[in-house]
């Protein structure tokens, strides 16, 4: 696991149908996939995969910006509990009505853009 975050951004709510989405990157090196895997491109340069059974929502790629790199919903796991969450991105594309005081860093963006963290008082002022 390269990294664990909510992540609050729009178009990972649409992809999932929920207010934010746990997820977790990985190295694409040595990830296999067994079952039925479909896969569409959402926007430009964006690869989101599903299970062609039921429809869950499986993984996002973005080779562009995330090489090599595979980002997969925590809750798609028999046993999620070695990926919690770390830190909140795109956490100022957050719904409204959601205001999360668990003490983890907030970034406007994803924090490797550049964006610092905010603090549980710096997000919701």
């Amino acid at each position: 696991m390269r990294w664990a975050a909510y992540c609050h951004c729009e178009s990972c709510r649409r992809a999932s149908s929920a207010p934010f989405v746990a997820l977790f990157g990985m190295a694409d090196e040595g990830l296999t996939w067994s079952g039925p895997v479909g896969s569409y491109a959402s926007s430009e340069d964006v690869e989101r995969g599903f299970c062609r059974s039921c429809g869950s929502p499986l993984f996002y790629r973005n080779p562009v910006r995330w090489p090599n790199e595979t980002h997969i919903p925590a809750a798609t796991l028999e046993d999620p509990s070695d990926y919690a969450p770390k830190a909140h991105v795109y956490y100022s594309e957050r719904l409204p009505w959601i205001e999360m005081r668990d003490g983890l860093p907030k970034y406007d963006g994803t924090g490797d853009d550049g964006t610092r963290p905010l603090t549980d008082d710096e997000a919701h002022g």
